[in-house]
C-alpha cells in the first residue's frame, strides 16, 4: 500500500512547477502517513518531466502514458488515477488546484467515496489519525478551520499556500513504473485546446508583479506598466475589471476567478481592493497600493502605500527606474 501519491501535473512534456509546493505539503504530511511518498504523471511524453520530479526524495514513480492522455481531458485523465489507485491503494492523494487537477481530485474523491480537502492553506495530522486543515471561506473573507476523520483523503491545497520544495541539485535516479490505460468506455471527447500566447513572463511565476485595475480608464496605461514591468524584469497583471472590460487579457487577470500569485513585490495600480482580487494577491511577499481613494480596501493590506493620481506616480516612478539603469 502506498502512503501518499502525488499527481504531477505535465504539460506540453514538461513539469507544472505547482508539483514543489505539493512536494512540501507532501514532506510535511510523510511523518503522519506511512508507506512513503510515491508520484504519479499521467499524460505523454513523461520521461523528462519523471526525471525533474524524481528530484524530490520519493520511493517510486508511476506513469501512465498514453495517446489520448496528450491534452487535458478530465474524464480520461480521472480514469487514469482511478486506475492507479485501486492499484496502489494511497491513503492520501494531494492533487493540484488547476483546472484539470481539480477535476481529477473531486472525481476521485466521489467514486472512490473519500474525503476531498479543497482550498487547504494550513493542514496537520490529528491524534486520533485523521486530519485538521484550514481553508478560505466566504469568498475569502474568512478562514475556516476543519477536521476530517480517518482517510483515505484527497487533498488540493490554494495555490502559493505552501513554499515550493527546493529540489536537490543531482536528481535521484528511480527507475519508473510504466502501468496501461484501460479505461470504461468514455462519455466525452476531448478536442487539442487552444492556446494564447502571454506577452512576457507569466504572473505566476514572475517575482514582481505590476498590476493595473479599473481605475486606470482603459487599455492604454497598460503600456506604462508594461515598461515598469520589464525594468524589473517582473509580468504584467490585471483586476477582474480590466479583463472584463476588454483592455487586457483573461490570462494577466489576479483573484477569485483569476490567478492566485505569491511574488515577491506585487504593485496594485488602480485597483480598489475587492475581497475577490485581494485573494489572489494576498500571499504576495510586500503589496505596494498605489490608489486616489484613501479609503480603497486593498491599502488594508498593503505594507506601502501612496495616495495619489497614478498619472503623477508612476511616470515618475518609470523614469527612477530608467535613470538608475542608465
Amino acid at each position: 500500500m502506498a502512503g501518499i501519491l502525488l499527481v504531477a501535473e505535465v504539460d506540453a512534456g514538461e513539469l507544472r512547477p505547482e508539483f514543489w509546493e505539493l512536494a512540501t505539503l507532501a514532506k510535511a504530511l510523510s511523518g503522519a502517513v506511512p508507506g512513503g511518498v510515491s508520484i504519479a504523471l499521467i499524460g505523454t511524453k513523461l520521461d523528462a518531466a519523471a526525471r525533474a520530479a524524481a528530484a524530490f526524495a520519493v520511493d517510486a514513480l508511476h506513469l501512465v502514458e498514453d495517446p489520448r492522455l496528450e491534452h487535458p481531458w478530465p474524464e480520461a485523465h480521472a480514469c487514469a488515477l482511478i486506475q492507479l489507485c485501486n492499484q496502489l491503494a494511497p491513503q492520501l492523494v494531494i492533487a493540484p488546484r488547476t483546472v484539470l487537477g481539480a477535476e481529477m481530485a473531486a472525481r476521485l474523491a466521489v467514486r472512490a467515496r473519500w474525503q476531498l480537502l479543497q482550498d487547504v492553506t494550513q493542514i496537520e495530522a490529528t491524534a486520533d489519525g485523521g486530519l485538521q486543515y484550514t481553508r478560505p471561506v466566504s469568498g475569502g473573507a474568512v478562514s475556516a478551520t476543519l477536521r476530517a476523520g480517518a482517510g483515505p483523503w484527497v487533498v488540493v491545497p490554494r495555490p502559493r499556500a505552501f513554499t515550493p520544495f527546493e529540489p536537490g541539485a543531482a536528481p535521484a535516479s528511480i527507475a519508473p513504473t510504466r502501468h496501461a490505460f484501460a479505461p470504461p468506455p468514455l462519455a466525452t471527447v476531448c478536442a487539442a485546446p487552444q492556446r494564447v500566447a502571454v506577452e512576457g513572463i507569466s504572473i505566476e511565476r514572475a517575482k514582481t508583479v505590476v498590476a493595473g485595475g479599473g481605475g486606470l480608464g482603459g487599455p492604454e496605461p497598460f503600456a506604462l506598466l508594461r515598461q515598469i514591468a520589464e525594468l524589473v524584469g517582473g509580468a504584467v497583471g490585471a483586476s477582474r475589471v480590466a479583463v472584463d472590460s476588454g483592455w487586457v487579457q483573461p490570462a494577466m487577470q489576479v483573484g477569485l476567478t483569476g490567478k492566485t500569485i505569491a511574488p515577491d513585490v506585487y504593485i496594485a495600480v488602480g485597483i480598489s481592493g475587492a475581497i475577490q482580487h485581494l485573494i489572489g494577491c494576498s500571499s504576495s511577499q510586500v503589496i505596494v497600493a498605489v490608489n486616489s481613494d484613501a479609503s480603497a480596501p486593498i491599502f488594508g493590506i498593503a505594507n506601502y502605500g501612496l495616495i495619489g493620481d497614478w498619472k503623477e506616480i508612476m511616470p515618475a516612478f518609470r523614469d527612477a527606474l530608467l535613470a538608475r539603469a542608465g
